[in-house]
């Protein structure tokens, strides 16, 4: 069977198209899989995350050193407020997330059950480190 040149061009083109959703598709989950990670970092270390801000901060500002040491203090008194706030709202958060993972999973068949704690664990580092945390 010969092909004709209308053909390789239909071939080219859906070869060419295929590519870039490829392309595409790869750039989607390789973010997602990079936002996992450092959603979760973020989540087992809150306190790793005023010195980066501050780092950034300093660098993008174009910060000098008094205003590097003011911020640092910025930085430093506003992650003790939010450490404290998290320290008071933890108990009512953790019993509302329980209280909904209880309901759910008094209407869930076992197998049901079963793939409801697989996509827990598989989406949701927050409730994992909850759970890790209480």
């Amino acid at each position: 069977m010969a092909f004709d040149a209308k053909w390789i061009l239909i071939m080219k083109t859906f070869k060419l198209l295929l590519l870039v959703a490829l392309v595409f598709l790869a750039g989607v989950v390789g973010t997602r899989i990079v936002v996992r990670q450092v959603m979760g970092e973020v989540i087992a270390h809150p306190e790793t995350v005023p010195p980066r801000i501050e780092r950034s901060l300093a660098f993008r500002l174009r910060l000098d050193s008094g205003q590097r040491a003011k911020l640092h203090e910025i930085m430093s008194g506003t992650h003790e407020q939010l450490k404290d706030l998290r320290q008071e709202y933890r108990p009512r958060v953790i019993l509302v997330l329980s209280n909904a993972n209880n309901q759910i999973t008094a209407l869930l068949t076992p197998e049901q059950l079963a793939r409801f704690e697989k996509w827990k664990k598989e989406n949701h580092p927050l409730l994992e480190a909850i759970k890790r945390n209480q």
